[in-house]
């Protein structure tokens, strides 16, 4: 027993001594690790753990935070301007789970009501809630939230009588929306629809290639620019303002400023029945300058009539501003000169002296000598070539002393082998790159490789215009064909010296500057939102066919979208169109300048007496590139229309000034005096000056055409007698005259 006692107390010591080993052992450092790193992750499981019980508590306030879903889903059901207890004016719906809806109500016993998609693209609404401030009956506003993105909308309704209490109201409503910059907000009008004569038709928006009156467009959404449509056809011409009115008077008016807004357009989309009105900045050549918020506003007015809406949209919205003052007189009066057509590029001084002496020893007279493209080396530089004008001077002063003003074709472009180039790229007075390391190159019709002024720097302004002056002051010359100022030849990496959300900003400080160091003599090609400008704006070239292929068909739908958008100084395009071989098929292959295929001695003149009575005439064909026939002389003819026309001169005159308060164009539509005429809203082919005078060219090489007389009694001029409408009549026309009616009562 004692052994065994003694085998126990040996075996306790043993262990004890191993214990004490285990308590003195050093651990490894492949242990040591092991044992940190599951430290650590029990430290990060922790920290993970935490992290996403810190975010979920946050996302849970932020959604709190917000104005919670209504516990009852009310629907927003406001009705504006009720003008008699069975109809109101107009009516805004706003509902969980359903697109918001405007409708405003016709004018029109019968007429179609304007109803509006309201954020077309952004789908059913979440949940809304009125503005922080508060939302009024007469201004209401509200929050408006889809998935993850909130949106402000803001409505008024207003109306505005006119002068006499007989007279009926024009009521309108706005809506105005706020988004972040990163969003897109798209509105979108019912076009209408209906059959025959009495179906809804539309009018404005701008320039098209294929120019129709009414609209007859299919156009995808695209970005609201303009465009050399000679270059790209399908794009919008050189002359838009975003504003439409409607055969049962309704009026669609944005609120535009090309320096600072992103707008999107498309019409009649795939046949979708829609005008679609868009703001966004992604997927776009339009750059963010000093926007804090996305912004799209708007207003829908409706009258009684087409006439009707548009004459008190003019009056008391002002969509556009008024003419400041009007151009030249002597340009209403005698024709402009234009070496172009006749000689394109191939101008030399010879040749000028010819064109002049002819001019005035065929028996005409003329406003302005306009020396084209030709005259000078390298594009940039304004100089004469001494080759082919070694003495500018004496050809200048010869037109002088035969009756005539000089102007000279300038633009706003600057070729890489121009003088004018490197000094402009020294002094960094060409539109840069976004990197602003380089100038943004341009191409253009003169030019693969070019630089494009920017005018939006005050200092490349003065500088650009300097030179003309010293140009002018050199040589005698009275003014300039100022040409180009589209958004299509500035590039989509281009950095302004003014920052500005659009390329056509560019072309409208261009115009502005034009005016105020030029004056009232000048000529430009563009409009974008200049209307107030006292200049003549000049179509785009037409093309020397007889259709709607930029041809003679266009000329007057070109003049009446020119006068409803605001410009009553209509420079109509060259007597004859511009002569160009257009060698391809292609619609947007653009043009070839040189070379000439001139139209047929009758396309001629039938485009000189719808041209005669337009506010300037514009020649550059001359009559007597046609040889007299026992059947026609086509100088006999021009002579005789223009004699014709100085009867009507002291008309255009104050029919200009006019405009200047009423903002009301020289070239009126057949509809300006009776809107409800449903005959005359798709008469593409007549047209008024002022109120009383009717002209219905024909424009075909037909010997006749019919004539629509619209309601009323009028003096046939042609045949010398007094008729009534409305009726067609057929009428034979002479190739050396045009119908011209005088409003009696």
């Amino acid at each position: 027993m004692a052994r065994s006692k003694r085998s126990a107390s040996n075996d306790d010591g043993q262990q004890q001594q191993e214990w004490l080993a285990v308590g003195d052992y050093q651990e490894t450092k492949l242990e040591i690790y092991q044992r940190k790193k599951k430290i650590a992750y029990a430290i990060t499981g922790i920290v993970v753990v935490l992290a996403v019980g810190i975010i979920t508590a946050m996302a849970l306030w932020f959604v709190l935070k917000e104005p919670p879903p209504l516990a009852v889903p009310t629907k927003v059901d406001l009705r504006f301007g009720a003008s008699n207890e069975s109809r109101d004016d107009a009516r805004f719906e706003l509902d969980v789970g359903l697109p918001l809806k405007l409708t405003v109500k016709s004018e029109k016993d019968g007429g179609w009501d304007a109803v509006l998609n309201l954020g077309a693209t952004f789908g059913p609404v979440k949940y809304h809630s009125v503005c922080p401030g508060g939302s009024t009956l007469e201004r209401p506003c509200y929050l408006v939230k889809t998935n993850s993105t909130q949106y402000r909308v803001e409505l008024q309704h207003e109306i505005h009588y006119r002068k006499y209490e007989e007279a009926p109201q024009l009521k309108c409503t706005t809506v105005g929306w706020t988004a972040d910059l990163a969003e897109e907000v798209t509105d979108c009008i019912g076009l209408g629809g209906g059959e025959g004569a009495n179906s809804r038709r539309w009018f404005g928006g701008g320039l098209l290639f294929e120019q129709r009156w009414p609209m007859t467009l299919d156009k995808p959404m695209t970005e609201f620019v303009s465009a050399d449509i000679l270059q790209v056809k399908t794009d919008y011409g050189s002359l838009l303002e975003p504003y439409w009115i409607s055969t049962d008077g309704i009026a669609v008016i944005v609120e535009y400023d090309a320096k600072n807004q992103p707008l999107h357009t498309s019409w009649n989309n795939s046949g979708d029945g829609q005008l679609c009105i868009s703001a966004r900045f992604r997927d776009s050549s339009y750059v963010y300058a000093d926007q804090t918020s996305l912004k799209l506003k708007y207003s829908v007015c409706v009258g009684s009539d087409i006439a009707h809406v548009h004459q008190s949209v003019l009056q008391y919205r002002n969509p556009w501003p008024k003419p400041s003052g009007i151009p030249a007189e002597t340009i209403f009066e005698k024709p402009i000169w234009s070496t172009w057509v006749s000689f394109k590029k191939q101008i030399t001084q010879d040749k000028l002296v010819d064109f002049i002496n002819d001019i005035v020893d065929k028996g005409f007279n003329g406003s302005h000598i306009e020396i084209d493209d030709g005259y000078h080396v390298k594009y940039g530089d304004f100089s004469f070539n001494n080759v082919s004008f070694p003495r500018p001077k004496d050809v200048i002063n010869l037109a002088k002393q035969r009756g005539f003003t000089v102007t000279v074709w300038v633009y706003h472009f600057l070729n890489h082998d121009s003088q004018a180039f490197m000094e402009a790229v020294d002094e960094k007075f060409l539109v840069w790159d976004k990197g602003g390391k380089t100038p943004a190159i341009t191409s253009w019709w003169d030019g693969k490789i070019a630089g494009l002024l920017d005018f939006t720097n005050p200092n490349a302004s003065d500088w650009f215009f300097n030179r003309l002056k010293a140009f002018q002051n050199e040589y005698g010359i009275e003014s300039f064909k100022f040409d180009g100022g589209e958004s299509n030849w500035t590039p989509d990496s281009r950095q302004f010296f003014q920052q500005s959300v659009n390329p056509d900003y560019l072309g409208k400080v261009y115009s502005h500057l034009a005016n105020d160091a030029i004056g009232n003599a000048l000529e430009v090609r563009i409009g974008l939102h200049t209307q107030e400008l006292p200049v003549f704006v000049r179509m785009l070239d037409k093309d020397s066919v007889p259709g709607y292929d930029n041809g003679l068909k266009t000329m007057i739908p070109t003049a009446l979208v020119f006068g409803l958008l605001g410009y009553p100084f209509i420079l109509p395009d060259m007597i004859g169109g511009n002569a160009y071989r257009n060698t391809s098929g292609d619609a947007n292959a653009g043009v070839h300048l040189e070379g000439s295929s001139f139209p047929s001695e009758k396309l001629y003149l039938r485009w000189l007496a719808a041209t005669i009575f337009m506010p300037s005439v514009q020649f550059s064909i001359t009559p007597w590139h046609y040889p007299a026939t026992n059947e026609l002389d086509p100088t006999a003819v021009a002579l005789k229309l223009l004699k014709k026309r100085e009867a009507y001169t002291d008309l255009f005159v104050n029919l200009a000034k006019e405009s200047m308060v009423t903002g009301y164009p020289i070239i009126r539509p057949l509809w300006w005096m009776n809107g409800t005429d449903a005959m005359s809203w798709t008469i593409d082919d007549q047209f008024l000056v002022g109120d009383t005078i009717m002209i219905a060219p024909a424009l075909d090489e037909s010997s006749g055409r019919y004539i629509y007389i619209p309601p009323g009694t009028w003096s046939d001029e042609l045949l010398k007698r007094n008729v009534t409408g409305p009726q067609n009549q057929f009428y034979a026309v002479p190739f050396d005259d045009v119908p011209v009616f005088r409003r009696l009562f």
